[in-house]
């Protein structure tokens, strides 16, 4: 598959590029030609043949490299001292992102000095069947030594791609559910599947619950029944699809990822890349008061899956500041 991604983007940058330089070629070695003789035309059409290609190179190759501090400032109630959580969602190691980007990843983290890190799941690309894919996560470990990191699953690790609805035409992989929280809590990770922990920061306590894959038939909010109403709960589940399928308990507030932000974002029309039709674009990214008086954030994600493109949607750490 990414293959054929990669195939899709040289046919493009021949598209664009090829004609252009034959017309530029023609206007100043071929003064006979059409183009020659219509140099006006001729670069006007050059101009958008190459500013399409430098759009392709830019959104394929460099805009992917780059990373975004995204940073939030979230009021919860019954949170009293900030609190500075680093929230990453889909990594996707694998054919386009690898140890030296997730070490990159780590350092920005390190960086910040965030007190807790969170991660979204989808950590691995997972369109082939690829058991190096694991192996890129290592840089992760280091991470974890130094600050406390907590991680769930998407739907990737557990093969599944995305149709057009939530429970239908989905693509089947590998299922490395298992393999990959062995990986992870042997890095150090806390690895969360429908798990409800106490977290305690700078003396005060909140509930976090990692919620497992929806689109698994994973996610079950069963063990929120046992909470006390004195703590607020953070909630780290993947999709924001349950939001638009069912009833779901209160959470004060729901991170997740799993959108990209849809990789490609053009302005006044926003995202391109639609990976659900049941998620509502304006969920696609940022932060959403609820009716229920909670709150989500969806971040746009640290990593591509499909082709590797992003334009003006690059990827992002979100330091959010919860007080």
């Amino acid at each position: 598959m990414p293959q054929y991604y990669d195939f899709l983007i040289l046919m493009i940058l021949i598209i664009t590029a090829y004609p252009a330089v034959i017309f530029l070629y023609s206007i100043y070695k071929r003064p006979n030609s059409w183009e020659a003789k219509h140099k006006k035309i001729t670069l006007a059409l050059s101009i958008i043949l190459l500013f399409g290609t430098a759009t392709i190179i830019w959104g394929s190759f460099i805009e992917p490299r780059l990373i975004v501090i995204n940073r939030q400032e979230i009021n919860l109630d019954k949170i009293n001292e900030p609190i500075k959580i680093a929230f990453i969602s889909d990594l996707h190691v694998g054919p386009y992102k690898q140890a030296d980007w997730v070490a990159k990843v780590v350092k920005k983290i390190l960086d910040l000095k965030p007190d807790l890190v969170f991660i979204g799941g989808d950590n691995l690309y997972n369109s082939e069947y690829s058991p190096e894919e694991i192996n890129y996560l290592q840089p992760l470990a280091e991470l974890a030594k130094q600050i406390p990191t907590y991680d769930v699953n998407g739907n990737h690790e557990y093969g599944i791609g995305d149709g057009k609805t939530w429970n239908e035409n989905h693509i089947y992989n590998a299922d490395w559910s298992v393999e990959i929280q062995t990986t992870m809590e042997k890095l150090g990770v806390h690895y969360l599947a429908n798990d409800l922990n106490i977290i305690t920061v700078r003396k005060q306590k909140f509930y976090l619950f990692g919620g497992d894959s929806i689109l698994a038939g994973k996610l079950d909010f069963s063990i929120l029944d046992s909470r006390t109403e004195e703590l607020a709960t953070i909630a780290l589940i993947h999709n924001p699809l349950f939001l638009f399928t069912g009833n779901y308990p209160k959470m004060d507030l729901t991170l997740s990822g799993h959108t990209h932000g849809g990789q490609v974002r053009l302005p006044f029309l926003g995202p391109i890349g639609r990976i659900d039709d049941l998620i509502p674009l304006n969920f696609y990214q940022g932060l959403h008061d609820l009716s229920n008086g909670n709150k989500i954030f969806v971040t746009s994600g640290i990593g591509e899956s499909g082709p590797r493109a992003r334009l003006f949607n690059p990827p992002e750490i979100a330091l959010l500041t919860i007080e």
